[in-house]
């Protein structure tokens, strides 16, 4: 057993590695974003094309340096793709009808430009699936929107956009195996991505010191307006068992994934069954279980006890926040 004292030396010591941490992460990503802002200014070949989560783009410069600092708690289990920046004066159409023949379920995210602050969403579940085209009133400004395919069909695209009655982007087709480059994403992992996320497993072991919204900010940045979320740390050696209501299972679809230190994911997969136990994780990390509602019923009327999240290593158990 460690003494007090050596344990409270090491826990300062962490804390003060992971404050270095959170201050190498808040610097870079402002310089990133500032180099995006400066890309949706002035490139204008990319800023009317959707821009796919993929390898291609992670071969780009900056390309994982991007993912790193803007949507770093990576989702594993939906086709991501963002357009823009571009000016609105009022209005702006979304050819929905092809992201309905697109998947089961998806969504799509209107943000401002540069703050990248999120202004609507339209989802799967709230539109009326006889539109083609549906209009979204803006105030004057720029935008970005972001999209997230969830269960796709065979045939991927990306939808066309109107503004002010003219098409300025394209539908895109999309290879439907392009999230197959998460299988060697860890490859990448380096000691500086340990670095720049070496924070967010420590805020999660002291969360119950933190204040929750903060921690929810750090961890989920851009996280998919229409899912909820439960989330934690997971030690060495140990394993996550989830219990799930049956009235979750039957209205949600829910996803988990777990990350290194780096923020890299080494597990995911759709969770089907009312009690699953995963593999024993070999190294210290985190977890992110996303719950996406399959109706505006079934979101209206989540309850955060249909999910339980325990720690196991061994014949010691430790409860989870969920």
């Amino acid at each position: 057993m460690k003494s007090r004292k050596k344990l409270s030396i090491e826990l300062l010591w962490e804390v003060a590695l992971a404050l270095l941490s959170f201050i190498l992460f808040k610097t870079l990503r402002l310089f990133i974003r500032t180099l995006i802002k400066f890309e949706g200014f002035f490139n204008q070949k990319t800023v009317f094309q959707w821009q796919v989560l993929s390898n291609e783009m992670l071969e780009k410069n900056l390309g994982m340096l991007h993912m790193m600092t803007t949507g770093p708690r990576w989702n594993t289990h939906a086709i991501c793709a963002t357009v823009g920046p571009f000016y609105v004066r009022e209005s702006l159409a979304i050819e929905v009808e092809t992201c309905v023949s697109s998947a089961q379920s998806w969504s799509i995210g209107i943000y401002n430009f540069p703050n990248f602050r999120l202004i609507t969403c339209l989802t799967s579940y709230n539109l009326s699936f006889q539109e083609k085209w549906h209009l979204l009133e803006l105030n004057k400004g720029r935008y970005v929107l972001g999209l997230r395919y969830y269960n796709w069909f065979d045939k991927v695209d990306l939808p066309a956009i109107k503004i002010h009655d003219n098409q300025i982007v394209n539908t895109q087709r999309v290879d439907g195996k392009v999230n197959d480059f998460f299988i060697g994403l860890i490859e990448r992992d380096n000691i500086f991505y340990l670095a720049l996320h070496y924070y967010v497993f420590t805020i999660l072991v002291l969360q119950k010191q933190l204040p929750q919204s903060w921690i929810t900010k750090e961890y989920l940045p851009v996280g998919d307006p229409n899912n909820k979320f439960v989330y934690g740390a997971i030690y060495k050696n140990y394993s996550l068992t989830l219990k799930l209501n049956p009235s979750l299972l039957n209205n949600h679809d829910i996803y988990l994934t777990i990350y290194n230190r780096s923020s890299l994911p080494v597990i995911w997969y759709q969770l089907k069954e009312e009690k699953h136990i995963t593999p024993v994780i070999e190294k210290d990390g985190f977890y992110l279980v996303r719950l996406r509602p399959k109706s505006s019923l079934a979101s209206s009327h989540f309850q955060s006890d249909w999910i339980e999240v325990v720690l196991s290593c061994g014949c010691a158990n430790l409860s989870s926040e969920s």
